[in-house]
């Protein structure tokens, strides 16, 4: 996620910008209708990129482009110049005054959001983003409840731009636990037709569902699909495309060790075993890391007590399968009624039991 400043003395332009930049771009807009209070506004708090028209009382975009190169403080940041004016020499004007892209208008905002990612990119270092998965062989363990609380702690703290992968298709539900509606979701970058020609990294800003913390969602079906999932080539260009936006991504993947998931573990930079104190579980934890082999040795586990249970049953679950956990997550009676409600408890109770752990756990991680 990026902080574009935007200058244009048009407000319809200036709201559809910024829908286009925070809905869909997942980046924040910071809004300007005059040069000289976005020149001041660039000085305050630099921006990653600035956006900026020609045409506007008092000061030029031109005259804006070149204050902005004179100092030192915002000499680097990338500037699109944004104007009715579409003749070379007016691209011209634009470059010498030290835009970097020149766009006219009218534009479409795909198109402009692809010229802010290629500016972006083109500035930025190599990509640093952690993948974070978090997997169980065993459903009901709690997986989608941690990964849904464990981003909103981010998206709370404002610690880093995180994006949870809701890749289960059988109706996953990530979305319900955030009170959304799980639509769009990954399935509408299945079909070529109606992504009308435009490929999966173009659609994919339009399919993110954004909570009021600021997360962002890519969500599972509401309808289970019937012998089909996310093709691991997919789930590969996805996760790419949105470690290149987002510093932080969690994964909730299917509970199958399938091609999507085994991608999604490949990719990881951190994958943690998710087990409870049940038998069943413990078969299944213990099986995953086996079927694994290396790579599972090097898979982390977190046992959740999503029911009562004292730490004897942690230490029992850690003695069985031969290494320590990196966290222990308490049973908290508040959970059930955040489920009900559709509101994490990292969002609604951060001091409750199962909050603090996973604050705790998600400050080793970032």
């Amino acid at each position: 996620m990026a902080k574009i400043l935007v200058i244009d003395d048009d407000p319809e332009l200036l709201r559809m910008i910024q829908f286009a930049l925070e809905r869909r771009g997942g980046h924040e807009a910071i809004l300007s209708a005059e040069g000289a209070d976005g020149l001041a506004q660039a000085r305050e708090d630099p921006p990653d990129l600035v956006i900026v028209d020609v045409m506007m009382p008092g000061m030029t975009g031109y005259d804006v482009c070149r204050q902005l190169r004179e100092q030192q403080e915002t000499a680097s940041i990338p500037i699109i110049v944004l104007t009715a004016r579409g003749q070379a020499v007016d691209r011209q004007a634009a470059l010498d005054a030290g835009a970097d892209e020149h766009v006219a208008k009218p534009v479409t905002m795909s198109a402009l959001l692809e010229r802010i990612d290629g500016l972006l990119a083109d500035r930025s270092p190599a990509p640093s983003s952690k993948i974070i998965t978090l997997l169980s062989l065993r459903g009901g363990v709690g997986v989608t409840t941690l990964a849904v609380n464990l981003a909103a702690t981010l998206a709370r703290e404002e610690r880093a731009a995180a994006c949870l992968v809701d890749l289960c298709p059988s109706s996953g539900h990530a979305a319900l636990q955030l009170g959304l509606r799980p639509e769009p979701s990954w399935s509408d970058l299945m079909t070529g037709d109606e992504r009308g020609g435009r490929g999966i990294v173009d659609t994919l800003p339009d399919t993110l569902l954004k909570h009021e913390s600021g997360l962002h969602l890519l969500a599972s079906p509401v309808l289970p699909l019937i012998r089909e999932e996310l093709p691991a080539s997919m789930v590969e260009t996805v996760l790419d495309a949105l470690s290149r936006r987002f510093e932080i991504l969690v994964v909730d993947p299917a509970s199958a060790l399938s091609e999507s998931t085994m991608t999604a573990v490949g990719m990881a930079t951190e994958t943690y075993l998710v087990v409870t104190g049940e038998p069943a579980s413990v078969q299944s934890t213990l099986g995953t890391i086996r079927a694994l082999g290396e790579r599972g040795s090097e898979l982390s586990i977190v046992i959740n007590q999503a029911e009562r249970a004292g730490l004897a049953a942690s230490e029992s679950v850690e003695q069985i399968l031969g290494r320590a956990a990196a966290e222990v997550i308490p049973f908290d009676p508040g959970q059930a009624r955040a489920l009900a409600a559709g509101r994490p408890l990292a969002l609604s109770q951060p001091d409750s039991p199962l909050a603090t752990a996973v604050e705790r756990w998600m400050g080793r991680l970032v």
